[in-house]
């Protein structure tokens, strides 16, 4: 889970923050000039939103694995 926070808030940063001059040098790599430069922040916002959605699956499944070795042994006794 720390590895997902990690990669998401160092793509956030380098988006958003002072690394958007960084970005502004992938976008030759990556393609796309001034027309395309406005769907920027709106890939910032679907690297947020992903790593969210991966952090509360992660959250969810840790607390069902929970919950089902808390049946097993309450059932086992």
């Amino acid at each position: 889970m720390s590895k997902i926070l990690i990669a998401m808030i160092a793509m956030f940063a380098l988006m958003v923050f002072p690394g958007a001059g960084i970005w502004s040098l992938l976008s030759n790599v990556l393609g796309g000039g001034v027309a395309e430069s406005f769907l920027y922040p709106i890939y910032g916002g679907i690297i947020l939103l992903a790593g969210l959605i991966v952090g509360c699956t992660v959250i969810i499944l840790e607390e069902i694995k929970a919950l089902k070795e808390e049946i097993n042994r309450v059932s086992n006794k």
